[in-house]
């Protein structure tokens, strides 16, 4: 028996509007425990973004009498970033920030290249660094909380995607998975350029009739698109598996 059990709707970008631009977050990863992170957009060296990619961690030390106040490291740096945000290098000393050229909303602008491309902090965003450009990006436009499957039935999901953005999204590969069940992708027609506006599907089955144990389990599926959009990440939706002991 197969049953439907979800429309989800994803979005790429689009056809070339110069006059546009998309907002890509620096990436930036910290090591764990960090505090007073700074990570910022400062300047253009051709191509790339320069800017903070700071913080400083506390270790050892107790609470209480006699704890101790721990040993702080600081890691004060400079990190180059493309144009898409993508993270290209770390190197130690952090740069000095430069006076801001613009607000805009959320945004604190601290230099604008030649070709219109901005970068600095943005409040919205959580780690705040940003650099805005033309380019291909993608987000998940439906909802995704937890849904309740019975586990003795073989699903299958319909996939849409759209592409909203500024520059046409290219896809080299759809990819299916799930942490404990079976998924496996059927058919796509999401590969190639996906223009502004377009849409395209994906359709996978989901199988979790391989979980074994207890009346509920727990699982997650995953759907992975390799692009040339700056910020990738993936779909993921989590099931609560029930047993049906009754079939």
């Amino acid at each position: 028996m197969k049953r439907l059990i979800g429309l989800l709707v994803f979005g790429l970008l689009g056809l070339a509007q110069m006059a546009m631009a998309h907002e890509f977050p620096l990436q930036f990863t910290p090591n764990a425990g960090y505090r007073g992170l700074v990570v910022a957009g400062y300047s253009f060296q051709g191509s790339e973004v320069v800017g903070n990619c700071s913080y400083y961690t506390v270790s050892g030390g107790g609470s209480g009498k006699g704890g101790g106040r721990g040993q702080t490291k600081t890691y004060a740096q400079t990190c180059k970033w493309d144009l898409h945000g993508n993270l290209l290098s770390i190197t130690p000393g952090a740069p000095k920030a430069p006076p801001v050229s613009a607000t805009k909303g959320n945004e604190l602008v601290y230099a604008t290249d030649g070709n219109g491309n901005t970068t600095g902090t943005d409040s919205k965003l959580p780690e705040r660094g940003f650099v805005e450009s033309p380019g291909s990006n993608y987000a998940w436009l439906t909802p995704n909380p937890t849904a309740v499957l019975l586990g003795h039935i073989d699903y299958t999901l319909t996939v849409t995607l759209k592409s909203d953005g500024d520059v046409a999204v290219n896809i080299s590969n759809v990819a299916v998975s799930a942490l404990h069940g079976a998924a496996a992708l059927k058919t796509t027609d999401c590969i190639g350029a996906i223009d502004v506006g377009k849409t395209c599907s994906v359709s996978l089955t989901y199988d979790p009739r391989q979980l074994a144990g207890g009346d509920k389990a727990s699982d997650t599926l995953r759907v992975d698109l390799t692009s040339d959009a700056g910020a990738a990440h993936d779909f993921i939706q989590n099931f609560v598996i029930v047993s049906n002991h009754g079939n």
